[in-house]
């Protein structure tokens, strides 16, 4: 992978990350599935780029200790509803 495309990715991961982190907050979820529902729907609009970065910023806020996966949900933890409802996240 070229350096320029593993910087693109990772602006993508992050910004997806900014993304999922706002859905749970507009949301006001605790978990939400990736393959049904609201936020399937809205994963549809990403460009490929984004799509190729969901799972690797879904990893990225399970090693934050933000959310979990359950199956085919993610789900926030305790410190991630926290984060998300509790204060706001910059970025």
């Amino acid at each position: 992978m070229g350096v320029i495309l593993q910087e693109q990715m990772m602006d993508a991961t992050e910004h997806v990350k900014r993304d999922l982190v706002h859905f749970f907050r507009t949301y006001k979820a605790h978990m939400l599935s990736i393959h049904v529902g609201p936020l399937e729907t809205h994963i549809r609009g990403y460009k490929t780029l984004w799509k190729d970065a969901l799972q690797p910023a879904i990893d990225a806020l399970v090693a934050e200790g933000l959310m979990e996966r359950q199956g085919s949900k993610i789900a926030l933890t305790e410190q991630g509803k926290h984060a998300v409802f509790a204060a706001k996240i910059t970025g």
